[in-house]
């Protein structure tokens, strides 16, 4: 046998006894559902029921390793909620095999935020780009004063200044009510070389992963050059979240903090019917910026959240758009 063909069947034996590590599994996972929610004509990711076929094709496809055993995936799914406390996923049985899909009560920040991933990546990315460029335009700037509010996708936007504190070269002041903020600075040693977290006093709220508090002098005393907010529901041009105190809290945020303000979205805020409980906090038209992914044109996501931002085309015309993000800006 040639020493070549004998060198690729080698690769291949070890890539078949290769496993992957439960967080790995469950981030392609989420990545799958991801991509899929890009394109699908469905109202909610949960709405998606994937074959466990083209999950197990899919494994492959990305990362050269082949599983053969159904209930192999299923246990270390279900492992990995064991582990963060809470379900993700469901599976279900029909004549025409097994389908894999996410649980479609999904309510706490925990569970948020394994939700539209690559979505959330994209805006982030989008929002850093646009703190960078602002920057580029600016000598000045020794120090950016930034405020994160709650939700997971301006988490998204900690993990990127995480993973890039020199880039650009300036001091960071993070200041935020957001425990997964927190905790993403944490994680990340380098973080700690150009950047203060200041936290507020409050109660800590465990569905929704923030500090909660009534009296945000914290926050009002101080001039930010940046506050990022995300929604959990975008209907009407109004913002909606599911608790009261988190309602106060952002409106408050909106109405008297100074800085400019960014909106994050990622598609799946847009809705023509809220049908849960939800409390408003802000209208669309009061920020800087809206800052979205691109989404794949046809899709419901992409035609749902067109609806919603159409109506303010004139105050707020698309700044740029590339192959990921959307940013308009409030002219």
């Amino acid at each position: 046998m040639p020493d070549s063909l004998m060198s690729d069947n080698l690769k291949r034996e070890k890539a078949l006894k290769r496993r992957l590590k439960k967080k790995d599994m469950i981030m392609l996972l989420l990545t799958l559902f991801s991509e899929q929610y890009d394109s699908a004509q469905v109202d909610s990711i949960t709405d998606i029921m994937i074959p466990m076929e083209t999950v197990k094709d899919y494994i492959r496809d990305k990362v050269g390793i082949n599983y053969t055993s159904e209930p192999w995936i299923i246990n270390q799914i279900r492992k990995y909620e064991e582990e963060i406390g809470t379900r993700l996923f469901r599976k279900i049985v029909t004549e025409q095999g097994s389908t894999l899909g996410l649980c479609q009560d999904l309510s706490t920040y925990e569970q948020k935020r394994h939700l539209y991933v690559t979505q959330k990546i994209k805006t982030a990315n989008g929002v850093f780009d646009l703190i960078f460029n602002m920057l580029e335009k600016s000598v000045s700037y020794k120090t950016i004063k930034i405020l994160l509010d709650g939700g997971s996708t301006v988490t998204r936007v900690a993990e990127i200044i995480a993973n890039n504190p020199d880039r650009p070269a300036v001091n960071w002041e993070i200041y935020t009510h957001n425990l997964g903020v927190i905790e993403c600075f944490g994680n990340t040693s380098t973080a700690y070389q150009g950047i203060s977290i200041h936290v507020p006093q409050g109660i800590y709220d465990h569905v929704t992963n923030l500090i909660l508090s009534d009296r945000l002098e914290f926050y009002l005393e101080r001039e930010f050059d940046w506050i990022i907010q995300g929604t959990s529901f975008l209907s009407s041009g109004k913002l909606y979240v599911e608790k009261s105190e988190e309602a106060r809290v952002k409106a408050s945020i909106l109405s008297d903090c100074i800085g400019k303000k960014v909106l994050v979205l990622t598609g799946h805020e847009a809705t023509s019917n809220l049908s849960c409980f939800a409390e408003p906090f802000g209208v669309v038209s009061q920020y800087d910026y809206v800052v979205y992914p691109l989404l794949a044109s046809g899709s419901t996501a992409a035609e749902k959240m067109g609806n919603e931002l159409m109506q303010f085309a004139k105050i707020m015309p698309i700044m740029i758009q590339n192959w990921s993000y959307v940013i308009m800006a409030h002219i």
